[in-house]
């Protein structure tokens, strides 16, 4: 995506140094802040609006409005009902326990990434397309300090390992038989409901979905599945998920499971 740099009002000095490296690696225009508003920044130029925070962490203010930042706000009230002995449909399609490895396709906000590094206690690699995304995400991995109930998944936060790639090009890297699960959420097509945690993200989100290419180089690189998060009536629109087989699930989004025997 198109964005412009900023800072917060009253920068540090490493701060600024800091968004101008960011700009440069974003291939994107740096705008001193001084008084200058969001709105009159974002108006300027057309384009989203990037702020390095002086804790050095991302927030991006978005054409329409919304602010994109990490926050493991779904991750955390699904861990917690996952700890409460709920059913968590992700984890049952993947199968996955501790010590098993998983490749995350479609990072995004690392809310599936960082439930699978906690059940697995292992390195979750997660692809990421959109650079933008991926250094909000980078970085609030980092920097975030879990409080509360959600203290128990501190070390999750650690073993999530952001990849800036195209997942087909990432996937043409890795030998046969490289993960155990190899893990796919593209953006819905056609959702059926708003989520408005989710609103932000969808705005800006790489919105391709998989390909039958795609789908082979997984199988070839996973050792046991590979799994779709998709919303229910998607499976439908393409002949190409044939042999996958829906999860049952009680909610309008539904795994897509091809098991795969090496």
């Amino acid at each position: 995506m198109e964005v412009v740099v900023t800072t917060d009002r009253r920068p540090k000095p490493e701060v600024v140094e800091d968004a101008k490296a960011l700009a440069e690696r974003l291939n994107a225009p740096f705008v001193k802040r001084r008084h200058r508003t969001i709105n009159s920044i974002r108006r300027e130029f057309g384009r989203a609006v990037l702020v390095v925070g002086n804790d050095h962490n991302l927030t991006l203010h978005t054409l329409k409005g919304q602010k994109l930042f990490f926050h493991p706000g779904l991750f955390k009230i699904r861990l917690l009902s996952y700890l409460s002995g709920g059913r968590e449909a992700m984890v049952e399609a993947m199968g996955i326990g501790e010590g098993d490895s998983v490749l995350d396709c479609n990072l995004g906000l690392a809310q599936d990434a960082l439930l699978s590094a906690f059940v697995t206690k292992r390195p979750v690699v997660g692809v990421e397309i959109d650079p933008v995304i991926y250094e909000i995400v980078k970085r609030g991995l980092k920097s975030y300090r879990p409080e509360g109930k959600l203290k128990q998944a501190e070390f999750a936060f650690s073993l999530v390992k952001p990849v800036l790639s195209d997942n087909l090009a990432f996937l043409k890297t890795q030998p046969d038989n490289s993960f155990d699960v190899v893990y796919f959420s593209p953006m819905f097509v056609k959702p059926k409901w708003k989520c408005d945690v989710m609103m932000p993200f969808r705005e800006v989100a790489p919105k391709g979905f998989v390909t039958p290419e795609l789908l082979r180089e997984a199988e070839r690189v996973a050792r046991r599945r590979v799994v779709i998060k998709v919303n229910k009536g998607v499976r439908e629109l393409f002949p190409f998920l044939a042999d996958y087989e829906p999860q049952p699930s009680s909610t309008r989004v539904e795994y897509l499971v091809k098991e795969l025997h090496k």
